[in-house]
């Protein structure tokens, strides 16, 4: 499986380079670990976790409900 992560808010990190968070990642965990260090709060700035083949949201870094 293959995923990637995605925001309305700019991705910022101060020790992760931007242009990792454009990878897809080889796992859920993978692509969470890096969708909590993509924004200053992930609770309240959303990252989601794509599944690339389907487009489905697998995960959201906030308390949104998604569709599984």
């Amino acid at each position: 499986m293959a995923f990637k992560i995605e925001s309305d808010y700019e991705f910022d990190s101060d020790w992760i380079p931007k242009e990792k968070f454009k990878e897809i990642f080889t796992t859920k965990a993978e692509a969470v670990a890096m969708a909590i260090e993509a924004v200053d709060d992930p609770e309240i700035q959303e990252v989601r976790i794509i599944d690339v083949e389907t487009g489905d949201v697998v995960c959201r870094t906030t308390e949104l409900n998604y569709e599984q």
